[in-house]
């Protein structure tokens, strides 16, 4: 089986990069399978728990977290990024004096995960 690790590095909410990446993981053959999603950069704002989309449309957020459910898969965002964008989970929230604003089911985690990516995946895919 190929084992893939998607990378993203541009904001959902102005490159429609975060849909091609879900529709290619929603045709990926039986031989395949997503190890994780890395997010870096603006992408990482994908996670952002309190979204407001247009009026008709999911969450970007919502859409990560239904499709990282069913094909099981991490929801990985590069922490560095996350904290520059002011997204944090609850302990970078206590960390910081602020608020945990990270939508569940994604994580922060270092640049060393996307290390353990390239180390461990079959294929890199960015998006």
């Amino acid at each position: 089986m190929t084992r893939l690790t998607l990378f993203l590095n541009h904001s959902p909410f102005t490159h429609d990069s975060h849909y091609q990446a879900m529709h290619y993981i929603r045709k990926l053959a039986d031989n395949q399978q997503v190890e994780r999603v890395f997010f870096y950069q603006d992408a990482v704002l994908a996670g952002l728990k309190h979204q407001q989309p247009v009026q008709g449309q999911s969450s970007i957020a919502a859409d990560w977290q239904a499709l990282a459910l069913e094909y099981q898969f991490p929801l990985q965002l590069c922490i560095a990024n996350s904290l520059r964008r002011g997204l944090f989970n609850e302990e970078e929230a206590r960390r910081y004096n602020s608020q945990a604003n990270l939508a569940d089911g994604f994580e922060l985690t270092g640049l060393g995960e996307m290390a353990e990516a390239v180390a461990s995946s079959d294929q890199i895919v960015q998006f």
